[in-house]
């Protein structure tokens, strides 16, 4: 094949190039290869090839009138300079000739470079992928997820209540782990669903299939990732489910695989469940979490451990924890401004608009205090023909395994009620299945800002369960240890936060002042309690040497009990790491 393409090209062909925004055009002949004479003939006319963003958000390649999604381009070979073969899933293999082996050139980088998207396992760190398939594999992880009576149920009665979507049609499961999706699908009626699941739980599905009733249904399991299926699935699909969501909603990057599937299998005017991700960031002040993780330095202070003096390390130390996004539920009370809401439509955004998500934002504090960061949550929609359905993860409501999560500053913000906190969040895409997140806030209309340059997003600290002060909303099991401290909290307003006597008497004085605020000679200090306990605006905590003493003593414990949080879940990665601790009803309860 490879010495026709070379005979074809010397044969000369078309080779005019046009350059456009973002795309390059050239003009080439169609060749289609003949398997009796060896070689590849030309089969039509010239036509202008490019690559260019179709409905839906995928990206396509334009063969002239046609258009063909990348998705459906198995595989790209460059027989010669001017020559490329494509084997596309409807087509068959074509040939493409052009003289202008620059343009040619350029235009097969993008093609590949843009296909990539649909292989996306091969891009991946395979350690990471090797840990993900092993964490899903484990019954006890798809556990923690179908007890999860808020996703679980919200899932149920999105499928179930829309029985027009699923009554008599076609459904594809994408990931489908212990197949609970498949089997709603099954239960509203589907008469055929393919269960995606690249793990060794495809077996779990077979056998909770085989063990369970879904007449007129036929579900067949497909034990393979889905960006490498080939022959399983037959035409296309009327409906996708999955739960493709981690860790403010994108973490793991399954949504992409989601998206693939898309591109892949589903019909036109086909339905996916869920249809929408709202993502959702607003400021939030907690002190005590602030001074939880400027703290978590005190082992590094030590200037005698063996005779040697660890304080040289200790600067490090604090930027690797600020450097993890805090994964604990949020108590309302400590969100002080409106909410801002990024739609992400999954019927219309590209797998490439997933890989640099930059959200501007301008909150109004409702309230004088420290910004120490930005909080998020997400909500999946599911708008379906019957109804619609909304999964919501905010603080305030029932608890989910997914949490809330904060990006912190290591030097927050001194604002007064009314001012305006401006800046942006940006998630840069990685290949361990996860996001670097950038945060930049600042004072509007001042020159006083603060960052957070790289956030890891995959390596959270899961606060709820290293954290005595860590909040738990009501009707949400703490754990054990944290339940007898609730409702205290809720009676004296500091839910969150576990006081000693002493601080309890310094709160009760506080709050029987009004607040002071942020403007003159007041900006320049926070607080009237403790005056030592922040410095200037734009260094509030920065020198928390000063305020940990004071802080330590009212707690009753000593800098040495200040430890590093313990890693509960070796895999990072997932958006599961902590089990919801449960009873057989599958309602939270205290472990």
């Amino acid at each position: 094949a490879a010495a026709a393409a070379a005979a074809a090209a010397r044969e000369g062909g078309m080779g005019e190039a046009k350059e456009g925004a973002g795309k390059c055009q050239v003009l080439a002949k169609t060749c289609a290869f003949d398997p009796h004479e060896l070689r590849w003939v030309a089969s039509g006319n010239p036509i202008t090839v490019s690559l260019k963003h179709g409905m839906g958000g995928s990206c396509q390649l334009a063969l002239g009138t046609r258009d063909v999604k990348l998705a459906e381009v198995r595989t790209i070979s460059r027989l010669a300079p001017g020559f490329v073969a494509l084997h596309i899933a409807e087509l068959g293999h074509v040939g493409l000739q052009c003289d202008n082996e620059a343009a040619i050139g350029r235009l097969l980088d993008d093609l590949v470079k843009r296909k990539s998207d649909y292989e996306r396992f091969e891009q991946y760190e395979q350690s990471s992928v090797q840990s993900y398939f092993q964490y899903y594999a484990k019954l006890g992880n798809q556990q923690n997820m179908l007890q999860d009576s808020v996703r679980t149920g919200a899932y149920q009665r999105a499928i179930l209540e829309n029985p027009d979507d699923f009554r008599g049609l076609t459904a594809m499961d994408i990931g489908a782990g212990s197949g609970i999706l498949s089997f709603f699908a099954a239960q509203a009626g589907a008469s055929f669903v393919y269960a995606v699941e690249a793990s060794s739980m495809a077996e779990v599905i077979r056998q909770l299939a085989d063990a369970n009733s879904f007449p007129g249904t036929t579900i067949e399991v497909i034990n393979r990732p889905l960006e490498s299926i080939k022959d399983e699935v037959k035409g296309k699909v009327d409906v996708l489910v999955s739960e493709p969501i981690g860790t403010f909603l994108f973490n793991e990057r399954m949504i992409e695989t989601y998206l693939v599937a898309r591109d892949r299998f589903l019909k036109p005017g086909g339905k996916m469940f869920p249809n929408v991700g709202n993502l959702c960031i607003a400021p939030f002040s907690d002190a005590m979490l602030q001074w939880e993780q400027a703290n978590k330095n005190a082992f590094w202070k030590n200037t005698n451990f063996y005779g040697l003096d660890l304080t040289a390390a200790a600067a490090r130390c604090t930027k690797e924890h600020f450097r993890q996004p805090i994964v604990d539920y949020i108590n309302p009370d400590c969100i002080v401004g409106p909410t801002h809401i990024t739609r992400f439509d999954f019927m219309t955004i590209s797998v490439q608009d997933l890989h640099h998500i930059e959200i501007p934002f301008d909150f109004e504090i409702n309230q004088p205090c420290l910004v120490h960061g930005i909080a998020g949550w997400f909500d999946a929609v599911f708008e379906g023909t019957n109804t619609s359905v909304v999964l919501t993860t905010a603080p305030g409501g029932p608890g989910t395994h997914w949490y809330q999560i904060r990006f912190m500053v290591e030097t927050p913000l001194a604002v007064n009620a009314g001012q305006h906190v401006e800046g942006t969040l940006v998630l840069e895409a990685n290949n361990l299945q996860s996001y670097y997140v950038k945060l930049f806030m600042q004072i509007k209309g001042t020159g006083v800002c603060t960052e957070a340059p790289c956030i890891d997003l995959k390596d959270p600290e899961y606060r709820f369960y290293t954290s005595s002060n860590a909040y738990c909303p009501p009707g949400t099991a703490a754990v054990a240890g944290n339940s007898q401290q609730q409702s205290a909290k809720a009676q004296n307003g500091t839910a969150g936060y576990t006081l000693a006597p002493a601080q309890q008497q310094v709160y009760s004085q506080q709050s029987a002042q009004p607040h002071a605020q942020y403007s003159g000679q007041t900006n320049q200090q926070y607080g009237q309690v403790h005056s030592n306990a922040c410095m200037s605006v734009g260094q509030a905590w920065a020198h928390s040497d000063t305020w940990a003493p004071q802080q330590q003593a009212m707690n009753g414990f000593q800098a040495q009990q200040v430890t590093s949080p313990q890693q509960l879940n070796e895999y990072s990665t997932n958006s599961d790491p902590q089990p919801m601790a449960t009873d057989h009803s599958g309602r939270v309860s205290a472990r």
